[in-house]
């Protein structure tokens, strides 16, 4: 099955309890708007916040964005009902469920054969795409068999927080990069961001990386937004609504870099039609990596343009 190409330069999570910043989600520019069932939501309100989930995919417009929610990990009494009530009601209006917490391939699978098993029953020909958030030493080790698991899988997203914590790893509890960096002569981060990445790409998939937690702090997030798009990184998760416009604008492909990309799919296309098997762009050689990103920059590029 091909994978769909979704824009995630930016994804929102949102408290599906909390109404208000769910409406407000609807007015800013995130291109991923994630109704959040797992760690904002208390265990007293899981399955008022499900029937919340039903009611924002039966209701709102999301505008072109992706579709998405996260249902709590598959090690608690919640998921397979976050699974099962929200899919079989709005199954038809969900793009994305993101699986928190991914210990091992098996946990995807497991949800691969149920949607496929919901989808059938309800006659459904959408097929509902899958994302992974890498989270524990467990996850990060097995994050290869994780990355090739199923053919819905979408994204792999790193989630740096319980990572952290799994490794125990000091920090000055703020969730997300820039917390405790300054215990660490280098970048703690950079080993679990390229494994993941590598993982990801192998597979074909988008990787996302973990927010920022200080959000009064442009330049930190600045500073990480550039650090894993230069690793491959497509996209970020925001803590907070003043995040959004720096993430997508890091994560956007610069129009020096989308007229290149045309410049090599040009003159690919003019040695194809003349049966040249060798392309040069400004007396450089392109080779069949150079056309791939090309490709990739140039379909990146309208689907932001056609935002």
């Amino acid at each position: 099955m091909e994978r769909p190409f979704r824009l995630r330069r930016s994804t929102l999570s949102v408290p599906a309890n909390r109404d208000r910043l769910v409406q407000k989600a609807f007015t800013l520019p995130a291109d991923v708007i994630m109704l959040d069932l797992e760690d904002s939501v208390p265990i007293s309100e899981k399955d008022a916040a499900r029937q919340q989930v039903v009611r924002i995919f039966q209701e709102a417009d999301f505008a072109g964005r992706v579709r998405a929610y996260r249902i709590n990990a598959m090690d608690t009494p919640w998921a397979y009902r976050d699974v099962i009530d929200v899919m079989e009601a709005v199954g038809d209006r969900v793009d994305v469920l993101v699986v928190p917490k991914v210990n091992d391939d098996s946990e995807i699978k497991a949800i691969d054969y149920l949607l496929r098993q919901i989808e059938l029953r309800m006659g459904w020909t959408n097929s509902v795409g899958l994302e992974a958030s890498i989270e524990t030493a467990p996850g990060m080790l097995r994050v290869d068999a994780i990355a090739f698991s199923s053919s819905r899988l979408e994204a792999l997203v790193f989630g740096i927080a319980d990572y952290s914590a799994s490794l125990t790893m000091p920090g000055g509890g703020v969730s997300g990069h820039g917390d405790g960096e300054d215990v660490y002569s280098g970048d703690r981060w950079h080993f679990p961001l390229s494994r993941m990445v590598m993982a990801a790409k192998a597979a074909g998939l988008a990787a996302i990386d973990a927010p920022y937690g200080d959000y009064r702090d442009p330049a930190g997030l600045e500073r990480s937004c550039r650090l894993s798009a230069s690793l491959g990184y497509d996209g970020k998760w925001a803590i907070h609504p003043d995040q959004l416009a720096a993430i997508n604008n890091a994560y956007s492909p610069s129009l020096e870099e989308v007229e290149r990309a045309r410049l090599v799919l040009e003159a690919y296309e003019r040695a194809r039609q003349q049966g040249v098997g060798s392309v040069a762009v400004d007396g450089k050689m392109v080779d069949a990596a150079s056309i791939r990103i090309a490709k990739q920059t140039c379909a990146h590029w309208a689907a932001i343009s056609g935002k």
